[in-house]
């Protein structure tokens, strides 16, 4: 029997070899590994249930809609759309995305995906409210996630701030969760946040990068995360200014902090 086994697995090494598309299976497990990676991500960091891959039926169209993942916690559900895109992103006046190299090493254009997340929630919502199922208002929000660490999104219209940061003002909670962001220590910080359609986010996640004098940079696995309030704020003092200012941490998008 193992015999007979062996052999089919050869037939179909073989057979795949000659008649499969390589780089058809390679974008499509890439796309999939990002895709359970983070739900994965999600299930953890927001502790609720993540649902991928759904196809909802559409009403107005006749057809089938494709939803990456759905993440429901006790409060919310969030429609997330994950694009593992790589090389450099630009926004167009109309909101359209074009995303230039990568592996693809072709210009590409995009439907603006915020956009387009938002309609795949409403129909979504619509799907389950004819189906009886009775949903508070701003129940669901949405998400775009972009893993691909090859990706490069320029943010346009953003200030930037050169300074000395300080410390951290808040809840006394928020504080002891923030005591290790020292400059001493921390090289950078990333403010992440969610919120629901038309209400600023309660809470959101500070993920920092320990400082590591022996090399540049730091990988995923290094980045740690903590929750705070997004009333929390930062105390820092521009260049060639006495003036501390004083920053709510929701409208901060990053910090890098020289040693």
């Amino acid at each position: 029997m193992w015999v007979e086994i062996f052999c089919g697995l050869i037939v179909y090494r073989l057979f795949r070899g000659f008649f499969s598309d390589d780089n058809v299976l390679d974008v499509e497990t890439s796309d999939s590994r990002a895709l359970f990676s983070v739900a994965n991500r999600f299930e953890k960091l927001y502790r609720g249930k993540v649902y991928v891959g759904l196809r909802i039926p559409d009403a107005d169209t006749g057809s089938r809609q494709n939803i990456d993942m759905v993440l429901v916690t006790k409060g919310e559900a969030v429609v997330i759309s994950v694009m593992n895109l790589s090389g450099f992103v630009s926004v167009n006046a109309d909101g359209s995305w074009v995303c230039e190299g990568g592996s693809k090493h072709k210009s590409e254009r995009l439907l603006d995906p915020v956009v387009e997340t938002k309609r795949r929630a409403s129909i979504l919502e619509s799907y389950l409210e004819q189906r009886g199922v009775a949903l508070p208002k701003g129940y669901f929000s949405c998400k775009v996630v972009l893993p691909n660490q090859e990706l490069r999104l320029e943010l346009k219209g953003n200030k930037y701030a050169l300074g000395e940061f300080l410390e951290f003002k808040g809840k006394r909670e928020d504080i002891q969760s923030l005591k290790n962001i020292k400059r001493s220590k921390v090289s950078r910080l990333v403010i992440q946040k969610t919120s629901m359609f038309g209400f600023a986010p309660s809470t959101l996640q500070v993920l920092y990068s320990p400082r590591d004098y022996r090399s540049e940079g730091a990988s995923a696995s290094e980045w740690k995360e903590v929750t705070v309030r997004s009333s929390t704020e930062v105390l820092f003092q521009p260049e060639n200014s006495t003036k501390v200012g004083k920053f709510k941490i929701s409208s901060v998008v990053s910090l890098c902090l020289t040693a």
